[in-house]
């Protein structure tokens, strides 16, 4: 059998769009060129304000600012993380609104870090909080240019976990090492579909 080109995909498109799309286009060149390399994130307070006036969830604008200053530099690992050399004790905790943020420790791998994050909510002995949906990103300042994304996540009953991986890999003294979370969701993710099972079922033998 051989080899075959892929077929274009069909999807519509009209004068509208593209007029959008063009402007998008000449917006991100625009601020690329004003950012000169350097990360730009607007404080929380105008974050709420646009997520206000445009409709937005905070998280989403979250996204899209981190995109716009890491989205330039693509994060490709092709051979994973390497091998795994250390793990080194974080063991940083903050609280927000009854719940706690806990980072706890950095697996220190060749070419990356997978740091993890746990999230607690710490009234559930009286409240029955379900599952909680972390729209956070891990944000890394320090003397080198880190680069985040997420690598998974896990949890329930009012806790969660959440590993993120950082590159290049983090010192093993983490003293010029800030670490701290932004809001961040894609907005052109579909909402989870889901299927309530509730009606009576009766097994036949």
């Amino acid at each position: 059998m051989g080899w075959s080109e892929f077929g274009r995909v069909r999807s519509e498109y009209n004068d509208e769009i593209k007029s959008l799309d063009e402007e998008i286009l000449r917006i991100m060149n625009e601020r690329k060129a004003s950012a000169n390399g350097k990360r730009f994130f607007p404080p929380t307070e105008l974050i709420e304000e646009w997520s206000n006036r445009f409709e937005m969830e905070v998280s989403e604008i979250g996204w899209l600012i981190n995109q716009l200053n890491d989205g330039s530099v693509p994060f490709y690992m092709p051979e994973g993380p390497g091998e795994l050399l250390a793990v080194i004790q974080i063991m940083e905790k903050s609280t927000l609104d009854d719940f706690d943020y806990l980072l706890t420790h950095s697996m220190q791998h060749e070419h990356g870090s997978i740091v993890t994050l746990e999230i607690n909510y710490n009234l559930k002995e009286d409240e029955n909080i379900g599952h909680i949906i972390p729209h956070l990103m891990l944000e890394v300042t320090g003397p080198a240019d880190y680069k985040v994304r997420r690598n998974g996540s896990h949890g329930g009953g009012g806790n969660t976990q959440v590993s993120f991986l950082v590159t290049p890999t983090l010192p093993f003294d983490l003293i010029n090492i800030h670490f701290s979370l932004i809001p961040f969701a894609s907005p052109m993710e579909l909402p989870r579909k889901e299927v309530v099972l509730d009606k009576e079922v009766i097994f036949e033998r």
